[in-house]
């Protein structure tokens, strides 16, 4: 519905947002991700580079399990079976919380391990 009196065209006009084309959006790269759960089934989805391997699951039906989300608990530990050179390297926190729970160093907390490039496939210890 138009603005009383071409009110919102007028602002426009007048900030400069007139009718120009929106600019493109720059297109972010993806990683594929791929989660098997601790039965086997698998789960997939590209996601945004940057994003935790936790919150590349957001979306699926049984995303990872999480207890802090500030790498403290490792609940969230995941083995990585295929692709660990497209998950950046572990935080001095990261490393610490795995020695302290006493999981092996070649696991990563999904909470904190950032997907950075290719694709990536990683065994969950639990989803919810």
């Amino acid at each position: 519905m138009p603005s009383p009196l071409g009110l919102r065209r007028r602002l426009k006009k007048l900030l400069g947002l007139g009718d120009q084309a929106a600019a493109p959006r720059e297109e972010v790269p993806k990683v594929q991700l791929v989660v098997v759960g601790p039965d086997g089934s698998e789960q997939s989805s590209e996601v945004d580079v940057g994003t935790t391997i936790v919150g590349g699951t957001s979306r699926f039906k049984r995303p990872i399990a999480t207890g802090c989300s500030e790498a403290s608990c490792g609940t969230c530990r995941v083995e990585v079976l295929d692709g660990a050179e497209g998950i950046a390297e572990q935080s001095p926190r990261e490393r610490a919380t795995l020695k302290e729970n006493g999981f092996p160093s070649t696991m990563r907390l999904a909470c904190r391990a950032e997907l950075v490039k290719g694709s990536v496939r990683v065994k969950a210890a639990e989803l919810m």
